[in-house]
């Protein structure tokens, strides 16, 4: 009988070894030019733009009912995305990439400014959402409206310098473009081809109506985790997260946008950030959730303890304030949301605590020699501690993280008992910590009664992430004593669909871990991936859209809409 757990065991993780190993192994979803559906030949482009006119000319008819303005609407996305396509292959094709393509007599703008640069200074290439095949995502989120859905494909060499010093985005990123066609009042005037960052602008204005803009919102999440290759480093980021230090991080698909709340996610234990595709995609649906809020993510190799990790995060995210709100003036940081899945639940909780160095009370065989007792005091958290110690002390002394709301997904709040398996045991000696972070560990077992110095292999174990998910680990243990900032909380926990709550567990983690006793709590059909099914995107979107009934993100920068566009009738066709 024991012979067949240990079987069943290795069973489990060697099929979820060779899970992360074949996932993200994937090529960039970044399909080749297809060719347009009408030829040149059959029809120029001049005729094609006249055809174009005509539509754009019954779009802003005051007289025009619905009905004909709505087959308009379907006629000149049509014929724009021949344009559009015309124009990529030309511009993909042309061997003078740095000089402005020829667009067909058409000029072009973009985030409604005429580009000083050429186009292939910013993009490499703008790929029509409807070519972009789905990959991992369940579902595709769309709006019909004026306009055509494009990929903006930014390569890492061409992301700005202040992006790269906020995001890890030197694997390059994506936007999420709409194109639409203007013609001016004037016939002699050139059209005027708008890229339009979609999650800045819900409508524009078309003579005396605003159309809502056609939106595919699925084709650059699907495009950007490709592109970024996060997800195929999950079992690296696992075994060797040394490797993996340099993309440890905020990313980000979208610039920076002052007018959004910050929503932070923070992805488990050999996982990435790409983990949360699903259910950001899922909650783009909602234009209040993408007009209120912007989603980031923090990055991190999982085989380091989550108690070291939390101390990049909390960094991250304070050097992402002091670059982009200096003066703290920006109210919408105040309103930051945080989201942890599993043990980026960990991470986030930890992050929220207001005494964290009390956790060193539970260190067993650590941190309980005198020397180290002396010092858990909150003078410490401005202040250098003594005999050698100072290298952690960011990771134990600090002030938490000023979120406005918590939110935790299949959290093991009380450690996950499969952290103490045979099996695992043997899994925790593959993983390589970072020869610094070793030496810090040295520098810490030297100093206590019950020194770890005398067994090496037990000093690096204790500082990976599996061994500090055990419930009889000290961290754990320690985290059950620490108080944390009153703010709303929610846990989105999974039984598998079972109805057995309390005695429920998603397959890793049992109910009585992940149930916290305060705030609220949503039990849904789920294993541990709770972030994947949806039932927790639409719990969350309910959660977000009643967070922003006393919490309505600011708007601090200038509106590119038009003087008059609230005199204009809505459109939603």
């Amino acid at each position: 009988m024991e012979s067949m757990n240990v079987w069943k065991q290795m069973r489990a993780w060697l099929l979820l070894v060779v899970a992360f190993t074949w996932v993200g192994c994937s090529a960039p979803l970044i399909p080749a030019p297809r060719q347009p559906r009408v030829d040149r030949r059959e029809l120029p482009d001049n005729a094609l733009l006249a055809d174009l006119r005509k539509e754009w000319d019954i779009l802003k008819h005051p007289r025009a009912d619905a009905l004909v303005r709505g087959a308009a609407l379907d006629r000149y996305n049509e014929k724009l995305l021949t344009l559009l396509r015309r124009i990529r292959i030309d511009y993909l094709e042309s061997d003078e990439k740095k000089t402005k393509p020829d667009l067909g007599g058409v000029e072009l703008f973009y985030a409604g400014k005429r580009p000083e640069r050429p186009l292939a200074v910013v993009y490499d290439d703008m790929v029509p959402a409807e070519e972009i095949e789905p990959d991992e995502l369940e579902e595709r989120v769309t709006v019909r409206g004026l306009g055509v859905p494009l990929v903006g494909v930014i390569p890492a060499d061409k992301v700005e310098k202040a992006e790269r010093d906020f995001n890890f985005q030197h694997r390059g990123t994506v936007s999420t473009l709409t194109a639409v066609l203007e013609f001016p009042e004037k016939r002699a005037e050139k059209p005027r081809l708008h890229l339009i960052r979609r999650l800045r602008v819900e409508s524009v204005p078309v003579g005396k109506y605003n159309y809502v803009l056609a939106a595919d919102f699925s084709a650059p999440i699907e495009v950007y985790w490709a592109l970024t290759g996060v997800k195929k480093d999950r079992l690296l980021g696992m075994l060797r997260p040394q490797k993996l230090r340099d993309s440890m991080g905020l990313i980000s698909m979208e610039n920076y946008n002052p007018d959004r709340i910050p929503v932070v996610m923070t992805h488990g234990l050999m996982s990435s950030a790409g983990t949360f595709n699903n259910l950001v995609n899922r909650l783009m649906a909602y234009p209040e959730i993408r007009n209120n809020f912007q989603f980031w993510y923090f990055n991190y190799p999982t085989g380091v303890a989550w108690t070291l990790t939390a101390d990049e995060y909390r960094k991250a995210l304070a050097a992402a304030r002091r670059r982009l709100d200096p003066q703290k003036k920006n109210r919408n940081w105040d309103k930051m949301v945080v989201i942890g899945h599993s043990m980026g639940g960990l991470i986030t909780r930890y992050s929220q605590c207001v005494e964290p160095w009390k956790m060193l009370e539970t260190a067993e065989g650590t941190f309980r020699g005198n020397k180290m007792k002396q010092y858990l005091r909150p003078e410490y958290v401005d202040n250098p501690l003594p005999d050698g110690l100072e290298p952690f002390r960011t990771d134990y002394f600090f002030r938490p993280v000023g979120a406005g709301m918590v939110v935790y997904l299949a959290t093991p709040h009380r450690g996950a008992p499969m952290a103490t398996y045979g099996i695992v045991n043997w899994f925790i000696k593959l993983v390589k910590l970072p020869q610094q972070l070793i030496g810090e560990v040295y520098n810490i077992a030297t100093l206590q009664q019950d020194s770890l110095i005398m067994q090496p292999a037990r000093m690096t174990e204790w500082f990976t992430s599996t061994r500090q998910l055990s419930p009889e680990g000290y961290s754990i243990k320690g985290l059950q004593n620490l108080s944390v900032r009153p703010v709303p909380t929610h846990s989105i926990i999974g039984d598998r669909g079972r109805g057995n709550t309390p005695r429920s567990s998603d397959g890793v983690v049992p109910y009585w871990s992940s149930h916290i006793g305060w705030g609220t709590e949503t039990i849904v059909p789920a294993d541990h991936s709770v972030q994947d099914v949806p039932e927790t995107a639409e719990r969350l979107s309910v959660i977000l859209r009643d967070y922003l009934k006393d919490n309505k993100a600011e708007k601090v920068s200038p509106r590119h809409h038009s003087r008059d566009s609230r005199s204009r009738r809505s459109v939603s066709l």
